[in-house]
This record gives structure tokens, C-alpha cells and sequence, in this order.
């Protein structure tokens, strides 16, 4: 018992030392999620519908069962995530600042804040960046 705690433990930490900010510290801006819904309406809505809200086989990007199981991920796996699969028909075929973007106007159509500056297509900011509830 003592070592499941000890694991859970250090996983809170991990993603507490990993994220020392969250989506509702303001990470990206107005103006880069407007490019990211043009962008999300040209390349993603066909599947995930124009709402974000999914059907048939593509899941909602929106709301709890949206953010459920990216919470407390960083902001990099999501981007990771789109970038090797998405879209479906072209994986891989945007490249990282249009998908950085994309996940500036999932963030806002999500609820997140905007802030000062934009979302930077770097690992090492966005893995700094905690998925929030």
C-alpha cells in the first residue's frame, strides 16, 4: 500500500514539476485560435463536425468527454497526438505551427483563457504546459 501511494505520489509531482503552467494560464492568443479554426474547419470539421462536438468514429474535442482524458497531460501530447495522426485522410501533412493552432482553437473552444502570446510548435514549452479541468 505504502508503494502505490509512493508511486501516485511521484506521478502528482512529476506532472506538477512537468506543468508549471496549465491551459488556464492563458497559452496561446485570440488572433492564433482564429487561424486554428480556419485551419480546424478546412482539415478537421469533415469528421469532428464543425462544433467540435465528433461523430461516427471521430470523438468530440470539446467538453468533459473531450478533456477527461487529457486532463492533467501536457499540452505537447495533445499536439503529438495531431500531429501523427490527424487528419485522418493526410496524417502528419499540416506541420507544426498550423497544428499549434489547432490546438489554440481547441483551447478556446474549450473555455481556456487567452493570453499575451502565442502557443509555441516547441516540445519543451508545450510539455511545460498541464492540460486543466
Amino acid at each position: 500500500m505504502k508503494y502505490a501511494l509512493a508511486v501516485v505520489m511521484l506521478g502528482t509531482l512529476a506532472v506538477a514539476a512537468q506543468g508549471s503552467k496549465t491551459t488556464k494560464d492563458g497559452v496561446y492568443t485570440d488572433a492564433q485560435a482564429i487561424r486554428g479554426k480556419t485551419l480546424y474547419v478546412t482539415s478537421c470539421a469533415s469528421c469532428h463536425q464543425e462544433g467540435l462536438q465528433g461523430a461516427d468514429l471521430a470523438p468530440a474535442l470539446k467538453g468533459d468527454d473531450f478533456l477527461l482524458p487529457w486532463t492533467s497531460q501536457s499540452v505537447n501530447d495533445l499536439f503529438e497526438r495531431i500531429a501523427k495522426t490527424m487528419p485522418g485522410d493526410a496524417p502528419g501533412s499540416l506541420g507544426p505551427e498550423a497544428n499549434a493552432d489547432i490546438v489554440a482553437y481547441m483551447l478556446q473552444a474549450n473555455r481556456f483563457p487567452a493570453g499575451a502570446e502565442e502557443l509555441k510548435a516547441d516540445a519543451a514549452s508545450m510539455k511545460a504546459i498541464a492540460i486543466a479541468k
